[in-house]
């Protein structure tokens, strides 16, 4: 028998952003990132620094805390890139930029 899910349990299966990592796969990620800058420690010292501050972070955040802040950065990621791309000045972009207009009128 399926146990059944709470609201919240519910709404978060739905979600396409939802962070199915643990802290365990966020730090590797970061030890990942750094052992690669670690090529050329001089010129990445400030991202080698940045992500070991990072790794320090996430291993005294609580997991719930970790999930709503990457799933925020998630979201946030996404709109960004939609604002990027209507700020390009390419002619197909400018067509469908005054499309959107049209769409939100």
């Amino acid at each position: 028998m399926k146990k059944k899910l709470t609201k919240n349990e519910y709404l978060d299966s739905l979600d396409p952003d939802n962070l199915n990592l643990e802290k365990k796969d966020l730090v590797d990620f970061c030890n990942k990132c750094i052992k690669e800058w670690k090529s050329n420690k001089i010129a990445n010292f400030k991202y080698i620094a940045a992500m070991s501050l990072m790794i320090g972070a996430i291993s005294v955040t609580p997991e719930n805390v970790l999930k709503m802040v990457w799933k925020k950065i998630l979201l946030w990621f996404w709109d960004l890139q939609y604002e990027n791309a209507l700020a390009n000045n390419d002619k197909m972009l400018e067509q469908f930029r005054r499309l959107s207009k049209l769409g939100s009128g």
